[in-house]
């Protein structure tokens, strides 16, 4: 098991540990963007050191179209386009959207809370 994924497991654990069961309010999008997506990707437009590609103007961009990343052959092949309904599905559990991925990713959030989640990172930041 590579460094950079037990660091990405690792955060994503303390996030889980440290988020209530039961919360009175939900989880702002910027929470959940904290919990799933920050330990490996940033908000920023260009590629930086993070493990994956940066998630800014993803709509209507052609997946595994980022420069500078290593993407899987499978992602290579889909032809993906970020959407709503193609964002949440991958979200949701990239192993089924599209098997053979390298994105090696438990979605932690309710079904909810990733539709939200998708919804604002598509939107225009």
């Amino acid at each position: 098991m590579s460094l950079v994924f037990r660091h990405c497991v690792f955060l994503l654990t303390f996030a889980l540990l440290a988020t209530p069961a039961v919360r009175s309010e939900p989880l702002s999008e910027e929470q959940l963007y904290d919990i799933a997506c920050q330990a490996c990707h940033s908000l920023a437009s260009a590629p930086d050191h993070r493990v994956g590609p940066p998630l800014r103007n993803l709509l209507n961009r052609k997946a595994a179209s980022v420069e500078g990343y290593r993407y899987s052959e499978a992602l290579l092949a889909s032809e993906w386009v970020w959407t709503l309904a193609t964002l949440t599905a991958w979200l949701s559990d990239p192993d089924t959207a599209i098997p053979n991925n390298a994105m090696n990713y438990v979605n932690p959030l309710t079904a909810e809370e990733t539709q939200r989640l998708a919804a604002w990172l598509l939107q225009p930041q």
